[in-house]
């Protein structure tokens, strides 16, 4: 504690001298060789010494200024300097934990769902917990989904959507599961809708340089499709992203640039 000490008086002496060599500043006069002056009623013998030494006070007073504010800067710790257990944001949306109210799914929208999906969906604790528990995402939820589906075919998941809709249960769809935001979370439990089995091209158009797919496709398998006709998909938001979610969060990607 010594040293801070030192440079707050350090400071406040060459404060008050810097404020004195402003105040006499009015009668220095402007030498041939650009120097500051002693005042003409100065002693000759003193004048090269207090030119000298007024000249040299300001960086000092300026130095003296910015280590006593490092010295400061680095006594204070920063906010982010250990965050782990903290809550994050003033808004519900922007908590770590994601709260959210359960209500269990019927038990006739499960069977219905299988009946839609056959082997294709399961309510095995291990898969929903691996759905509702993204390991990308910096906010985890308080629930899990209560079923996840894996459609093979935009009939199928129409048929869903209109399944869940009539029981009032909400859905949530699942791509790639990288993304940090969380929109892979069921915060309220209900149906997980996996695209991952969705992901086949269905037309593709060069001269308009356009391609439509299904969902659950990734950037890097579509690069792989295009690359013969001599076209990219230029987002890259990172590995294992899929269209659908890249479409659904409004992606970027460096590549784009190019």
């Amino acid at each position: 504690m010594a040293f801070p000490s030192w440079i707050a008086r350090l400071r406040s002496c060459s404060k008050s001298h810097f404020i004195n060599t402003l105040r006499s500043s009015s009668h220095l006069q402007k030498s041939h060789f650009g120097s500051l002056n002693a005042p003409t009623n100065a002693p000759p013998e003193t004048r090269g010494s207090f030119s000298l030494w007024s000249s040299s006070l300001l960086p000092l007073a300026l130095a003296a200024s910015l280590g006593y504010l490092a010295v400061q800067t680095q006594s204070q710790p920063s906010l982010c300097e250990d965050a782990r257990g903290m809550s994050i944001g003033g808004k519900g949306s922007t908590e770590y934990m994601v709260k959210g109210s359960y209500k269990p799914v019927p038990q006739e929208l499960i069977n219905e769902l299988k009946a839609i999906c056959q082997d294709n969906m399961t309510t095995d604790h291990d898969e929903r917990f691996f759905h509702g528990k993204p390991q990308h995402s910096f906010h985890k939820a308080v629930n899990i989904p209560d079923v996840v589906v894996f459609p093979r075919s935009e009939e199928e998941v129409s048929k869903i959507v209109k399944s869940c809709n009539k029981h009032k249960v909400p859905i949530v769809p699942y791509g790639g599961a990288t993304s940090l935001e969380g929109q892979t979370l069921s915060p309220n439990g209900g149906v997980c809708i996996n695209m991952s089995l969705m992901k086949s091209v269905k037309a593709l158009h060069i001269e308009d340089m356009d391609v439509v797919v299904e969902p659950g496709i990734g950037w890097i398998e579509l690069n792989e499709y295009l690359e013969p006709y001599g076209l990219f998909f230029p987002l890259d938001p990172g590995p294992g992203a899929s269209i659908g979610g890249m479409c659904s969060t409004r992606c970027s990607g460096s590549l784009a640039v190019r």
